[in-house]
């Protein structure tokens, strides 16, 4: 397991947003953790670097309809 993680910044995040995100990233294969920071618009994410990538995160992201910066 190779441990890796991005800390990526969201514009519009709302308190119901959170549970959308976290539900979406934690459905792939190789995140290990998420945590979304409402206040300052962050999402944290641990991921196994050998099962997934940066871009399939941020796709994710952006699928449930966020802007990823």
């Amino acid at each position: 397991m190779a441990d890796a993680q991005i800390i990526i910044t969201v514009d519009e995040m709302a308190s119901d947003c959170e549970s959308k995100i976290k539900h979406a990233l934690e459905r792939i294969n190789g995140v290990e953790r998420v945590i979304v920071n409402l206040e300052n618009k962050k999402i944290s994410i641990e991921f196994d670097d050998e099962k997934i990538n940066e871009q399939l995160i941020k796709e994710t992201i952006e699928d449930e309809g966020y802007i990823v910066k």
